[in-house]
């Protein structure tokens, strides 16, 4: 058994990475892929972080863990997922029941924490007045030493800020290296992941810097901006070198991203579209019908979001509780305003993800499992293809992936019925229920980039054979590598497989893949534990702050 070394870079790409790397900007992380294996990493469908992060903790798709997004929809309403919503286990507890030593620090969709063999600081949708860390006093003896911790960033971007928002997500890798390099040598371990968000934060903000076909491209701001994001990734990379000195070269080094980036051009209100074929349906009081005229006349969340910019106040939106924005929402024509008795299809989700209106999973359903089921699939399918992209008059939607193409397992049936892959994702869908009157429209906020599915896998040490070529690597296939070097068996309930052909021959002879069984009992019991209002507010002001929930 070996020690095991993992970096997450949220939303890192090879796009990116590669250049600068043979350029010389980034040392060690060139040093890695030259001496080590590197591929490509499929993410989950959608190709979105809280998703992506328990795929990659368990193992398994979301039809096996059940989180499917940010949010869990039920018609027009949904609750923020956070740990308790994934129903496997992860390989944080397969590792401390099997004895195993682990430091979790800042990984996504951990909050709350539970007890390890170890320790743990939660990462992304962890409220700032929560326990983040296990055990709960884990950071105490180094805040004065090395200053106050945190987990997210302080400033939400807007045009205008960009030196100061570079400088808090500098401030947050550095913070965040700070604690590691302690944490690590003060902590024994055996298996230890430290993951960083400011990448993601900051390619959602700065890729129209950096990318000279992007529609919101402005040469003399992207030479002055521009830079910072090369700028992150060197202080990631330095962080990386530091650690891996501090583990010592007997250690197996893994760098994976959850998932890839790439620019944003517009955004789609697939609602619009459901709405205008007669698939969603709206209520028939006059209150509804005024709202529609409004809205189509032009009052809508854009234009008011846009008012609230002019005067300097739009992050007043950041500091309401989800009662009061849905209250607020509700002035607007919103998913309040759906007639459910009459609506067969429904769009929720940042991506691109359709509902159909089950009778097996909504409140409110009414579309029949089995044949009506089907027949209305393909009548939404048929109507989303109709899609033209607004410049060149092509068919906007790529792909449509049926809801059991990309999941399988108990929870399944909870996730979306299809999935939209627009314009190789430079289009994305409104989150909720629309943003604008337009049926294609450009972002209300600041991001100018978004995920892709192609996310970064980087092997290196004793196991790795230098210059090997994985196969096909997705995310699901990294817990049971992480196991296998960590010298415990595979649960043979896992999706992914251990990443065989990216050994060295005489370790792989030397250390043949174990398979277990695992108990085939029902799912995990136990309720998701919810956010308090105030908490909830803070977590989804940063969503919204990312674009992932409008």
């Amino acid at each position: 058994m070996m020690r095991v070394l993992i970096f997450g870079l949220d939303g890192a790409t090879f796009t990116l990475i590669r250049p600068w790397a043979e350029a010389g900007e980034l040392p060690h992380l060139a040093r890695l892929m030259a001496q080590g294996v590197h591929g490509d990493l499929r993410s989950t469908l959608p190709p979105v972080t809280s998703p992506a992060w328990p795929s990659f903790m368990t193992g398994k798709n979301p039809g096996k863990h059940g989180v499917f997004d940010f949010i869990r929809p039920v018609q027009g309403d949904f609750d923020l997922v956070n740990a308790t919503a994934i129903r496997a286990p992860t390989l944080w507890q397969i590792l401390s029941e099997a004895g195993r030593r682990v430091g979790v620090i800042n990984v996504p969709v951990t909050y709350p924490p539970r007890p390890l063999n170890g320790f743990m600081i939660t990462g992304l949708l962890s409220p700032s007045s929560g326990t983040i860390t296990y055990p709960p006093d884990l950071l105490t003896p180094y805040r004065r030493e090395l200053g106050p911790y945190r987990v997210a960033p302080r400033i939400q971007y807007k045009e205008g800020n960009e030196e100061t928002y570079l400088a808090d997500l500098l401030n947050l890798i550095e913070t965040r290296r700070r604690y590691a390099l302690r944490l690590m040598q003060d902590h024994p371990w055996d298996v230890l992941m430290v993951h960083f968000i400011a990448l993601d934060n900051l390619q959602h903000a700065f890729w129209k810097f950096i990318d000279p076909d992007h529609p919101r491209h402005r040469p003399e701001r992207a030479a002055r901006f521009g830079p910072g994001l090369l700028r992150a990734y060197q202080q990631v990379d330095a962080a990386i070198g530091e650690l891996m000195e501090a583990a010592g070269p007997d250690t197996a080094v893994i760098v994976m991203s959850d998932h890839g980036f790439g620019p944003l051009h517009y955004v789609v209100n697939l609602n619009l579209l459901l709405l205008r074929h007669g698939l969603l349906r709206l209520k028939g009081n006059p209150w509804t019908r005024l709202k529609a005229a409004l809205f189509h006349a032009g009052l809508t969340p854009a234009t008011v979001y846009r008012a609230l910019e002019v005067l300097g106040l739009q992050n007043l939106t950041q500091r309401v509780s989800k009662r009061v924005r849905n209250r607020v929402v509700g002035k607007f024509l919103s998913f309040d305003d759906v007639d459910w008795s009459r609506t067969v299809a429904y769009a929720m989700g940042h991506v691109g993800q359709v509902y159909i209106n089950r009778k097996d999973r909504e409140p409110y359903g009414i579309v029949e499992p089995g044949a009506e089921y089907e027949r209305v699939r393909r009548e939404v399918i048929e109507v989303l293809q109709t899609l033209r992209h607004p410049e060149t008059g092509r068919p906007l939607v790529d792909r449509i992936i049926l809801g059991e193409e990309a999941a399988h397992g108990p929870y399944a049936r909870y996730g979306p019925d299809l999935h939209l892959v627009m314009d190789g994702y430079r289009c994305i869908a409104f989150p909720l229920f629309a943003t604008d009157h337009r049926l294609i429209t450009r972002q209300i906020r600041g991001d100018s980039g978004c995920h892709r599915s192609e996310g970064v896998f980087i092997g290196y040490g004793p196991p790795f054979r230098p210059g090997a070529v994985p196969r096909a690597p997705q995310i699901t296939d990294l817990a049971p590598t992480i196991l296998h070097l960590a010298g415990l068996p595979v649960p043979d309930d896992m999706d992914g497989r251990v990443l065989e052909e990216t050994f060295d021959p005489a370790y792989r002879l030397a250390h043949p893949v174990r398979i277990r069984p695992t108990d085939r009992g029902g799912p995990p019991s136990g309720e998701v534990e919810a956010l308090s209002d105030e908490d909830a507010a803070e977590v989804e002001a940063r969503l919204r702050a990312l674009g992932y929930l409008g």
